[in-house]
């Protein structure tokens, strides 16, 4: 039987984690094509990735040039000759039988995209996170998790829309997940939580000032798609709605999480400056009439905004604004 689905793994420095991940994917019910990118690693990544390659058939190692994650996915796209693809990261893993549940439902909904649940694992607890189903384009738009490895996609349904990510940017994954949805007609999904995401922060540095500014080039990037596509004015309160939560949620959780007084001062001005300038009636937004989470952004102003981190962090931490 001809394999239908190809995995991508993007690896740089890999070499703690990435047996795993790749055991996870040659453990699968149904067998999958398993595509190693390694984007320049120093250390041993190329030599664990090869032992499994020399082994099976169906492991594929390929090395480039350091390019960034974005580089490393369109490479790995490029490879891809299956009907189906997806992505797991280098230290994550998926649940034995995620290949075979994916794929009947993507096949049997005649779907472009098909999602699963996911499960948060830290040092000492596990959060099981639902991507839940959903009913249109919009619905995709404002509720989905834009996350590319907890789905996998019909090939000719990427390449037909020239979807591609966004090289040297941060949050990748922004623009190619909200991009595709504006494109998807069908999108399957499995209430399973298949993939185990592996929250590895605390072992690394965060340069949360950089992020902030990648966040805000990637959404100028976003809208400038729909707008480009013919697609603005279909779309113009979701692709509003997207900023608004980024720029108030998780960009701003970032920038109060700087320690440096006049560097964090400088990304949350940043911040506020794109939201005011590009959508100066945010307030209006239609999604954000409803729930405690978009309540709060509805009230929020410039007061608010530079000095209640502190507040933000409370409420992020107990749930309401995750």
């Amino acid at each position: 039987m001809s394999i239908k689905l190809s995995i991508i793994i993007c690896a740089y420095n890999s070499a703690k984690d990435i047996a795993k991940a790749i055991r996870s994917l040659l453990e699968q019910t149904v067998a999958v094509k398993i595509i190693v990118v390694d984007d320049g690693s120093k250390d041993e990544t190329a030599s664990i990735v090869r032992s499994f390659s020399d082994e099976y058939a169906n492991v594929f190692y390929y090395a480039k040039e350091n390019g960034g994650i974005a580089d490393a996915r369109n490479f790995g796209i490029a490879k891809v000759d299956t009907e189906y693809f997806g992505f797991l990261d280098s230290d994550d893993t998926c649940r034995k039988d995620m290949a075979m549940k994916m794929l009947k439902a993507i096949e049997d909904q005649k779907a472009d995209v098909a999602f699963c649940d996911f499960i948060r694992v830290y040092k000492d607890k596990t959060e099981y996170v639902k991507d839940t189903g959903f009913k249109d384009k919009r619905d995709m738009l404002t509720r989905a998790f834009a996350l590319v490895w907890n789905k996998i996609y019909r090939t000719s349904f990427i390449k037909e829309h020239g979807l591609s990510f966004n090289k040297g940017l941060r949050y990748e994954d922004i623009c190619f997940s909200y991009e595709l949805f504006a494109y998807a007609d069908k999108a399957a999904y499995v209430s399973e939580g298949l993939i185990d995401y592996y929250q590895n922060e605390g072992s690394q540095s965060r340069e949360y000032s950089s992020e902030v500014l990648d966040l805000i080039e990637d959404l100028r990037l976003l809208k400038a798609f729909y707008k480009k596509r013919g697609l603005w004015d279909l779309y113009a309160a979701e692709i509003g709605y997207i900023c608004i939560r980024l720029i108030l949620g998780s960009g701003y959780l970032r920038a109060v999480r700087i320690k440096d007084k006049a560097v964090r001062k400088e990304a949350l001005d940043q911040g506020w400056k794109y939201l005011i300038s590009e959508y100066p009636n945010f307030k209006d937004n239609p999604y954000l009439k409803k729930g405690i989470k978009n309540r709060y952004y509805r009230h929020i102003n410039r007061l608010i905004y530079d000095h209640g981190g502190w507040f933000f962090r409370i409420l992020y931490k107990i749930g309401i604004l995750r």
